[in-house]
C-alpha cells in the first residue's frame, strides 16, 4: 500500500480495544484485540492510529527525601522496584507492556493494518495519562521531563523499528495538551527534541506533526503550521465541525462537508508539507442518526478525496459509552463516535467507509490527478479560509492557500478575503502582492476595517463615512443579489473605480479599478467571514460574487450551488470530473458539457447516482464520477 500518495486515499480509525479501552494495555487481552482488528479490516480499514498510554509503559515513580519543601528529588523507580539493569528497565519502560506491543503489532500486521503510533500518549479525550514521576512539572522544557521522555523514545522506537505493520510516529495525541507552552519558542524547541530523539532512533519512517493551525504568530499563538511543517515530514489536522461554525446548519450541509477540506487545504499548501485528516468525528446522539451519519461521511470522503487531501481516521473505531473509568464517567463527550458498537455491530458509517473504499480500488484509473490551482487566496484565519473555499468551489474555482507572512506563489488572480485590518501583511508584503498586480494579475480584496496603506490609490474609491449597524444589506449586482447581514456600512466616493455593485440606497460597495497591467476588485464587506458566522447565505447567490470575480469555463457545468464539481485532468488529454452533492436533498437536474468533449464513463459507490444522455442524478450527499475524453477533431 502507498501510504499518501497524491491522488489516492486512505481509511482508517483511531483505535482503541473495544472491551478495555484506554485500559486495554493494563487489562491486556489479545483474543480480544484480534477480533477487533477482524471486525475492522472487513469493513476495508487500512490503517489505525494507536496509542501506547504514557503511563502505562513508562511508569515511572520519584521518591524523594525530606527537608526542602516538598522533599528533594531522590530516586527514580519502575513503580515502586529499583530500575532493572536492563535496557528496558534503565529507562523506565515496562517490559510487559512492550511485549504486549509487539503482540499487538503481529496482529496488525496478520490483518494487513497498518500503525501510526501516537507515541508519548499523555493526553486523550480530556484526560491526562503523565508517568507518576513526571506529574506537576512542565513536560516541555523541565530536564527531568526531558530526560525520561527521551528514554521513552530511544527504546520504544528502537525496540519496534524492525516491525513491518509500523507506518509513521508521532510525539503524542495532541501533544501541545500535555503541558502548557510558555511560548512559541518553547513549542518548537520540543517539537524539534522529540522529532530529532526520534529520528535517531529510526530514519526510515516518517515523522507526522502535532496537529496545529496557528497561521501567523500572536499574542499566545505557541503551536504554528509553519513550525510543525518545519520539523515534520508529514503534517495532520483534526477538525471536529461540532465545535465552531461548521455545526451551524445541518450537518448533511456543504459548511460542514467542505470543514476537513478547508483545514487540510490550508495546511497542505501553507505548510508544503503532505497532510491528511488525522481524527475527526461527530457526537452522533446530539447530531444525526446512525443512517444519516453514514450519509455525512460519504460526502466528506467524497469531497476529500477530490481535492487530494490524502486520507482520513475517523474517531473513532468503537463506540466507548459501557465505561466507567476516567475519562468515559467524566461529564465529557467521547462516548458514541465509533464506526462499530462497543459488541462489533457494523454501523452504517462503517458500510459506507467500506463501500467507498472498493469503490476507488475499483476504478478504471489510477491516482486521481491533482486539481489545477486558479488562484492564491491569502488567509490568517482558519474560519475564513473555510468561507473563501467553500464560495470557490461553488463558483468552480480552485483555490491555493497561502500564508500572508510567506512569499507568494505565482498566480493570475489573489484572493484576499475578509481582510480585517493589515490582513498580517507586513508592508513589504503588501507591496509585494500590489507589484504581482501591477505587473498584470488580478487581486479581489473583501474589505473588514481594512487599513492597508494607500487603499484609495489603490481602489479608486475613498471611504466618506462609516457606521456600525446592525442591519442587512441588499447588494445589488448585473443579475443577482445578495441579503448580507453587517455590522460596518461604508459610504464610498468612487473616484477612477468602475462600480460593479450597489446597495438598496445606490451607494458602491463593490468597484474594480485599473492598477498598473492588472485590476483590483473590493467589496465593501467580509462576505468570507459573514458566510461562516450566519446560516444560510451558502444556499444563496453569494458564490456568484466569486464567479464575478473569476469566470470559469468549465468541462462540466450546472448552476446549482451545492454540487460541487472539479476536474482533474490526465496527462493523456482525458479529464475526470467529480461531482458530490453537498446537500440533504437529491438532484435530478441535466448538466452541460463542454463542447468537444464526450463523458465515456461513468463511475460511483450508490447504484442510484447515475449520468445518462446529460441528465444526473444524484442521491442526498453521493459523488459521481465523469470520465471525459476530447472529440478527435
Amino acid at each position: 500500500m502507498i501510504m499518501l500518495e497524491s491522488g489516492r486515499f486512505v481509511l482508517g480509525v483511531n483505535y482503541w480495544a473495544s472491551q478495555t479501552a484506554m485500559d486495554m494495555w493494563s487489562k491486556w487481552d489479545a483474543a480480544d484485540i484480534e477480533k477487533d482488528f477482524a471486525a475492522l479490516a472487513a469493513q476495508g480499514v487500512e490503517v489505525l492510529r494507536v496509542f501506547p498510554r504514557w503511563d502505562d509503559f513508562q511508569p515511572i515513580r520519584l521518591y524523594c527525601s525530606a527537608g526542602a519543601p516538598g522533599g528533594t528529588a531522590k530516586e527514580i523507580r519502575l513503580g515502586d522496584q529499583r530500575l532493572p539493569e536492563t535496557p528496558a528497565g534503565q529507562c523506565g519502560m515496562s517490559e510487559e507492556m512492550m511485549e504486549r506491543f509487539e503482540i499487538f503489532a503481529d496482529l496488525a500486521e496478520k490483518y494487513h493494518l497498518k500503525l501510526v503510533v501516537a507515541l508519548l500518549t499523555g493526553h486523550m479525550t480530556f484526560g491526562l495519562f503523565i508517568p507518576r514521576a513526571l506529574e506537576g512539572i512542565d513536560l516541555f522544557t523541565h530536564p527531568r521531563a526531558l530526560r525520561w521522555e527521551a528514554k521513552f523514545l530511544q527504546y520504544f522506537v528502537a525496540r519496534m523499528k524492525h516491525h513491518p505493520a509500523i507506518w509513521a510516529w508521532e510525539s503524542g495525541n495532541e501533544s501541545n495538551f500535555i503541558s502548557q507552552a510558555s511560548s512559541r519558542d518553547a513549542a518548537w524547541s520540543w517539537i524539534h527534541y522529540i522529532h530529532s530523539t526520534i529520528r535517531l532512533a529510526d530514519q526510515s519512517r516518517p515523522i507526522i506533526g502535532v496537529s496545529g493551525l496557528e497561521i501567523v504568530d500572536g499574542p499566545n499563538r505557541r503551536w504554528l503550521l509553519e513550525d510543525h511543517a518545519e520539523l515534520s515530514d508529514i503534517l495532520s489536522v483534526h477538525p471536529y465541525g461540532i465545535w465552531g461554525s461548521a455545526s451551524y446548519e445541518e450537518f448533511t450541509h456543504i459548511r460542514n462537508l467542505m470543514f476537513c477540506v478547508a483545514q487540510n487545504r490550508v495546511c497542505e499548501d501553507i505548510g508544503g508539507k503532505p497532510s491528511f485528516v488525522e481524527e475527526t468525528g461527530l457526537w452522533r446522539p446530539i447530531a444525526v442518526t446512525k443512517k444519516v451519519l453514514g450519509q455525512v461521511v460519504r460526502a466528506m470522503l467524497w469531497n476529500l478525496w477530490a481535492n487530494d487531501c490524502r486520507g482520513l481516521l475517523w474517531w473513532c473505531a468503537f463506540d466507548q459509552d459501557r465505561f466507567d473509568m476516567a475519562p468515559y464517567g467524566w461529564n465529557e463527550p467521547g462516548l458514541e463516535h465509533g464506526i462499530l458498537t462497543g459488541d462489533r455491530e457494523v454501523m452504517p458509517i462503517a458500510q459506507t467507509m467500506k463501500t467507498f473504499r472498493d469503490f476507488i480500488d475499483q476504478l478504471p484509473f489510477g491516482p486521481l490527478p491533482k486539481v489545477r490551482p486558479d488562484a492564491v487566496c491569502i488567509v490568517s484565519d482558519q474560519e475564513v479560509a473555510h468561507g473563501a473555499m467553500i464560495l470557490a468551489r461553488q463558483a468552480g474555482i480552485n483555490l491555493q492557500f497561502c500564508s500572508p507572512t510567506r512569499p507568494f506563489p505565482d498566480a493570475p488572480c489573489y484572493f484576499l478575503p475578509s481582510a480585517k485590518g493589515r490582513a498580517f501583511l507586513s508592508t513589504a508584503q503588501w507591496e509585494a502582492l500590489l507589484a504581482r498586480v501591477r505587473a498584470g494579475a488580478t487581486l479581489y480584496m473583501a474589505l473588514e476595517d481594512t487599513y492597508l496603506s494607500h487603499l484609495e490609490d489603490v481602489t479608486g474609491a475613498g471611504v466618506v463615512a462609516r457606521r456600525a449597524v446592525n442591519s442587512t444589506l441588499h447588494a445589488v449586482f448585473n443579475d443577482f443579489t445578495v441579503d448580507v447581514p453587517v455590522k460596518v456600512r461604508y459610504d464610498f466616493e468612487v473616484t477612477s473605480a468602475k462600480t460593479l455593485g450597489n446597495d438598496a440606497d445606490g451607494m458602491p460597495i463593490f468597484f474594480e479599478a485599473q492598477y498598473g497591467l492588472g485590476r483590483i476588485l473590493t467589496l465593501a464587506f467580509p462576505l468570507e467571514r459573514t458566510c461562516i458566522e450566519r446560516t444560510g447565505l451558502f444556499a444563496g447567490d453569494a458564490w456568484k460574487i466569486y464567479a464575478a470575480i473569476l469566470p470559469k469555463q468549465r468541462l462540466v457545468a450546472s448552476s446549482n450551488p451545492m454540487l460541487v464539481i472539479t476536474e482533474h485532468p490526465f496527462a493523456d488529454g482525458r479529464c475526470a470530473c467529480v461531482l458530490v452533492n453537498n446537500s440533504a436533498a437529491p438532484i435530478s437536474e441535466a448538466v452541460v458539457v463542454a463542447d468537444g468533449w464526450t463523458v465515456q464513463g461513468a463511475y460511483a459507490d450508490l447504484g442510484s447516482a447515475t449520468f445518462a444522455d446529460g441528465a444526473l442524478s444524484l442521491p442526498p450527499n453521493a459523488g459521481i464520477v465523469l470520465e471525459l475524453r476530447q472529440e478527435a477533431r
